[in-house]
């Protein structure tokens, strides 16, 4: 494997017509939290690239400095108060898909995955332990729709503008915009160009592998291999953040922006449903931050 090519496997989370229309004036249904645009300069001749990672050799996803304390939304607190795992499949699902079927009247069932830190698909007996939740439409179809709900305080630090602009200048990003709405949560939209990669096996089958296509490197993928995703990003507090995202098999990226048929701001709307939150996840028993099941043997250090 080349140092490019690690680096694309660790480039941030994948999943982003005309580029970047969605400027709407507000992305919640009715209205309730007005959207202002801090856009950062789309490059490379509106071509969009939406990439699987946090480059290597560039900040974190947002960056490397904690935000203020934010206000938490009473809404994402009382979510958290009655926050239940067991019934998180079918509160996903149907948060998405009263926005999805607007634009996907055909969107299929919804595929539930809870999954630990190393990314392994738990059993329901361990879902209280997850990292992460995510529910799937379109599994190993051409056209994917995936909800992806975490707890991680460094995903949601950072400088968004940063993250954005050095992911243009490196060419992962071939778009990428930054909103930030009225109570001050950070929408991030992006869009990216990947091909498929040999994929994970085991308890991280379940993952879809990636790796990033640069706009330098857009000719040089044969068409039956590219694929493009649209994402958006929503962090709600310093803790709370959820990726939304609709990736699409296309020759190229004027047929990718027919195929993504789901309006950025119906992404972001999904994004920032305070009932789409998880609480902290448990610590490990190996001394990490986050809990692994014990089928993967994960030590942590200092």
């Amino acid at each position: 494997m080349t140092e490019h090519d690690l680096a694309t496997l660790i480039r941030d989370h994948v999943a982003d017509g005309p580029p970047y229309a969605h400027g709407s004036a507000e992305i919640l249904a009715g209205g309730r939290r007005k959207v202002r645009r801090t856009r950062v300069a789309v490059a490379c001749t509106g071509i969009a690239v939406l990439a699987v990672g946090a480059a290597l050799g560039l900040p974190p996803l947002l960056g490397d400095q904690a935000g203020p304390e934010r206000f938490i939304d009473p809404a994402i607190a009382a979510s958290i108060e009655a926050y239940d795992v067991t019934t998180m499949p079918r509160t996903m699902d149907d948060h998405a898909r009263s926005i999805l079927v607007g634009s996907v009247p055909d969107l299929g069932p919804a595929d539930f995955v809870a999954f630990d830190d190393q990314r392994q698909e738990l059993p329901e007996h361990y879902w209280e332990m997850a990292s992460g939740l995510v529910t799937r439409y379109g599994v190993d179809s051409p056209h994917r729709i995936t909800v992806t709900v975490n707890h991680s305080r460094g995903s949601a630090e950072g400088d968004p503008e940063r993250y954005c602009a050095e992911g243009l200048e490196a060419g992962y990003d071939l778009e990428c915009a930054v909103e930030r709405t009225e109570s001050g949560e950070v929408v991030i939209t992006k869009l990216m160009a990947m091909r498929p990669m040999r994929g994970a096996s085991g308890l991280q089958a379940w993952t879809d592998d990636f790796m990033a296509v640069t706009a330098d490197e857009l000719d040089t993928v044969r068409p039956d291999r590219l694929w493009f995703s649209q994402e958006v990003k929503v962090v709600k507090s310093e803790t709370f953040v959820t990726y939304v995202s609709e990736v699409v098999q296309a020759p190229d990226l004027a047929t990718a922006r027919e195929r993504l048929v789901v309006p950025a701001d119906d992404l972001a709307t999904i994004g920032l449903d305070p009932a789409l939150v998880m609480p902290s996840p448990p610590p490990g028993e190996n001394g990490c931050p986050q809990w692994t099941m014990p089928t993967m043997e994960v030590g942590c250090t200092g």
